[in-house]
C-alpha cells in the first residue's frame, strides 16, 4: 500500500520510520503545495496528515495562521483528493478539543461528545473535524490522540511537541486526570486502519488505557534520573500564569480499544521513559 504521510514534526517524523515511508512519500513541505498533479503523480492508496499548528501560545497570538494550517489548508487537500486519487484518508486531530478532565455527567470523553474547546488550537481542530464530516465522498478517518509522547528527546532539534520532553521541564506539575497516547500507539492504529476498508467518516479517541497524570509522569522521569522529583501544584496556580489555560482530558472509546487493543498507559510510559537517551548541547 502506498501512504502519503504529510508533517515533517515530531509525531511525522516518528511515523515515517514506524510505517516504513520511502521518501517520496514523506511530504514536508506546505499542503497548499500538494496540488492536483502531484498527487495524480504520486496516486496513493492512503493520506495520513498529521501536520498543522499545535503550540497553544502560537495559536493565541498568529490566528490567521493557526486557522490557514488546521483548517483551510488539510480541507484544501480533501478536496483535491476527492477529485483526483479519491485515497482514505486519516487525519490526527486531537483530544484537547474537550475542556475536563471528565464531561458534564462526570465520565470520560467519547468520540461522539460535542467539543468543549477552552482555546483557538482546540476550536481549530474542532472546526475541521465538523466541516470534513459534512462534505467528504471519500473514507476519512478522524484519530484524536491526546499529549503524544516519544522516546525522541532533546538535543535532536525535532521534539518540542514531545510531552515528556515539555514535562520535563516544569518545576512544578499538577496532579489531575489525563489520557496519554505513544506515538507507537498512533502507529499502531494506523497499520490496522491501513488494510481495512471503514465508514465514509470514523472518528477514534487514540489513547494508552488507563488514567495518568502530569506529576505522575514528572515523577516516573525523575525516577529514570532525567529531571528532579517536581513540586506539586494546583490547577488554579497554573491558570493564573499559563495562557491559553492548559485542559485536561481523559478519553474512552470501546470501539477503537477492541481494534488496536492499546497498552497500559503507565506500562507505556515506563517503556518509553527507559528508552529515553537524551543529547548533551554541544
Amino acid at each position: 500500500m502506498l501512504t502519503l504521510l504529510i508533517g515533517k514534526g515530531h509525531l511525522g517524523k516518528i511515523l515515517k520510520k514506524e510505517l516504513g515511508i520511502p521518501d517520496e512519500y514523506f511530504w514536508t513541505g506546505r499542503m497548499s503545495e500538494l496540488d492536483e498533479a502531484t498527487l495524480i503523480k504520486l496516486k496513493p492508496d492512503l493520506i495520513v496528515n498529521t501536520a498543522g499548528k499545535t503550540d497553544l501560545t502560537f495559536c493565541e497570538q498568529y490566528k490567521q495562521a493557526c486557522w490557514e494550517s488546521n483548517v483551510v489548508e488539510p480541507l484544501m487537500l480533501c478536496r483535491r483528493n476527492r477529485k483526483t486519487v479519491k485515497a482514505p484518508y486519516i487525519h490526527i486531530s486531537s483530544g484537547c478539543v474537550w475542556d475536563g478532565p471528565y464531561n458534564e455527567d462526570g465520565k470520560p470523553f467519547g468520540p461522539n461528545d460535542p467539543p468543549t474547546p477552552a482555546c483557538v488550537y482546540a476550536w481549530s481542530k474542532a472546526i475541521f473535524d465538523s466541516m470534513i464530516k459534512q462534505e467528504t465522498i471519500t473514507p476519512v478517518a478522524i484519530l484524536r490522540p491526546r499529549q503524544v509522547y516519544s522516546s525522541v528527546f532533546a538535543g535532536t532539534g525535532e521534539t518540542v511537541r514531545n510531552t515528556l520532553q515539555k514535562l520535563n521541564t516544569y518545576q512544578t506539575l499538577i496532579d489531575t486526570p489525563n489520557s496519554m497516547t505513544s506515538a507507537a500507539t498512533i502507529a499502531k492504529t494506523i497499520k490496522i486502519l491501513q488494510g481495512r476498508v471503514w465508514p465514509l467518516t470514523i472518528t477514534f479517541n487514540v489513547y494508552d488505557k488507563g488514567i495518568t497524570t502530569p506529576y505522575k509522569v514528572g515523577c516516573m522521569l525523575a525516577e529514570a534520573g532525567l529531571r528532579d522529583k517536581p513540586t506539586l501544584g494546583t490547577k488554579e496556580d497554573l491558570d493564573k500564569w499559563h495562557h491559553p489555560r492548559r485542559v485536561d482530558a481523559v478519553l474512552v472509546d470501546e470501539i477503537f480499544e477492541g481494534l488496536v487493543n492499546p497498552p497500559n498507559v503507565e506500562n507505556e510510559l515506563r517503556r518509553v521513559i527507559a528508552e529515553i537517551r537524551p543529547v548533551k548541547p554541544a
